[in-house]
């Protein structure tokens, strides 16, 4: 799954990371000044492939799933106000039902868990899958 459309994606449609959507190179690790300054804070990275086999005898038609994570660090809800879910909110809006290109068919959600709650942050991941086809 290419990231990259994935990421433009979710900085032109998430005001709440206000351009802060990057390429997974830690899953839990930030800088003081991001934690102090820089929530919510989202990442991508691909997850997992797979595919259908084949019906056709000497050609390939196969259906291949295309999944990927966005992981978010917000601050930890409080009595006022729930960051990690308003920032899950605006990435489930501008990624369920998008086609990121023309051989790929809607964004599905799959599901979410809690990473971990730590320093006041709260990491959460969300997966998601689309799906397109391989032909021969």
């Amino acid at each position: 799954m290419r990231i990259l459309p994935v990421i433009a994606r979710l900085k032109a449609r998430c005001a709440l990371l206000a351009n802060r959507v990057e390429t997974a190179k830690s899953l839990t690790q930030l800088s003081d000044d991001e934690i102090k300054t820089g929530l919510p804070i989202a990442f991508v990275y691909a997850t997992k492939d797979g595919a259908s086999p084949s019906d056709l005898i000497n050609k390939t038609s196969q259906r291949v799933s295309k999944r990927f994570t966005v992981i978010i660090a917000a601050k930890t809800s409080d009595a006022v106000s729930e960051p990690i879910e308003d920032a899950r909110d605006q990435i489930k809006s501008a990624l369920i039902g998008w086609e990121p290109s023309a051989t790929h068919e809607p964004i599905e959600f799959i599901g979410g868990e809690i990473v971990n709650i730590t320093g006041g942050v709260t990491w959460w991941k969300d997966s998601y899958q689309t799906f397109t086809y391989n032909r021969s």
